[in-house]
C-alpha cells in the first residue's frame, strides 16, 4: 500500500506479528480496519487443538491477510491430559506445512510454580521446537515470569538450527535485551509502549534489525481491547520517539519479513 503524506510517497505496509484474531467477535470487520491504518498482514498465533483448526480456518476465508501460527500454549499445556496433549500435538505435526510458525508456544512460571509443573512445560517446548525444526519454520515465543528461562530456549534453538526465533512482548529488562541483540533474537513490542514509559525505554534497546511490531490482540489497553489496527500506532511511537534508531514502517515490515523468511 503507498500512501502520500505532505508530497512525499511511502509504504504503510505492517505487519502485526503477534495476535489473536480469532477471539474476535467480527473478524472481516477487524482486518478492514486493519487495512485502512496500512496492516497488510498478522501473524495469527494459536493456543490448543481447538485454535489451531480456527486458525488455519481464518487463513482459508483471509488468505491474503492471515499469516498461521500453529502450537500449544504453555498455561494450555498445563490444563489438558495426556491423550489431549498427544492429539494436539499430532495435529500439529500434520499441519506445520501449513503454518507461518510455530506459536504461541514457550514458558510460563505464573502457572507453572512446581518443578514437575515446569518440567511439563518445557517437555512441551522442545517437542513443539522440533516441529519447527523438522519443517524449517521460526518460532514464537511467550516467557511470562520465566523471562531468562524462555530467551535461552530462544538462543539455543537458533544455534542449533539457524531458523529464527522470536520473543513476543519482550519488554521488560534493558540487560536481557542486550543478550537478544547479541544472539540475533528477535523482539516484538505491543500496545504497551503507548502507555509505559518503561515498556518504550525497554523498547529502544532491541537492535534495530531485530524489532518487530505486535498487538497480541484482543488483550486489552486503557479499557478497550486491542486489534491488529493498533500495530500502525505502536510503530508510529517507535518511529517518532526515536529518531536515532532510524526506523520506519519499511525497515519494520522488512524484519517481520526477515523473520518469517525459510531458509
Amino acid at each position: 500500500m503507498i500512501c502520500v503524506q505532505n508530497g512525499i510517497y511511502y509504504t504503510m505496509n505492517l505487519i502485526d506479528s503477534h495476535c489473536h484474531l480469532y477471539s474476535l467477535s467480527n473478524v472481516k470487520d477487524a482486518i478492514l480496519h486493519a487495512r485502512d491504518a496500512g496492516i497488510t498482514k498478522a501473524v495469527v498465533v494459536s493456543e490448543n487443538l481447538q485454535t489451531m483448526e480456527q486458525t488455519l480456518k481464518l487463513r482459508d476465508a483471509f488468505p491474503e491477510f492471515v499469516l498461521p501460527g500453529l502450537g500449544i500454549h504453555p498455561v494450555d499445556v498445563l490444563s489438558i491430559s495426556h491423550n489431549e496433549w498427544e492429539k494436539s500435538l499430532s495435529f500439529l505435526k500434520i499441519h506445520a506445512h501449513e503454518a507461518s510458525c510455530i506459536g504461541e508456544i514457550g514458558l510460563d512460571y505464573k502457572y507453572a510454580t512446581t518443578e514437575e509443573e515446569k518440567e511439563r512445560q518445557r517437555g512441551a517446548l522442545h517437542a513443539q521446537m522440533e516441529v519447527a525444526a523438522e519443517n524449517h519454520l521460526p518460532i514464537n515465543l511467550h516467557s511470562r515470569r520465566a523471562l531468562r528461562q524462555t530467551m535461552e530456549e530462544a538462543i539455543t534453538f537458533h544455534k542449533k538450527t539457524g531458523l529464527s526465533a522470536l520473543l513476543h512482548w519482550f519488554t521488560h529488562s534493558q540487560k536481557l535485551l542486550r543478550r537478544t541483540n547479541e544472539e540475533n533474537i528477535f523482539v516484538s513490542v505491543g500496545p504497551s509502549i503507548l502507555f509505559s514509559e518503561e515498556a518504550l525505554n525497554c523498547a529502544f534497546a532491541i537492535d534495530p534489525k531485530l524489532i518487530l511490531v505486535e498487538t497480541d490482540t484482543p488483550v486489552p489497553f486503557n479499557g478497550k481491547p486491542s486489534n491488529p489496527a493498533c500495530v500502525a500506532e505502536v510503530a508510529d511511537k517507535l518511529i517518532t520517539n526515536n529518531p536515532e534508531k532510524q526506523l520506519t514502517r519499511e525497515k519494520l515490515f522488512d524484519n517481520t519479513q526477515r523473520y518469517l523468511k525459510k531458509p
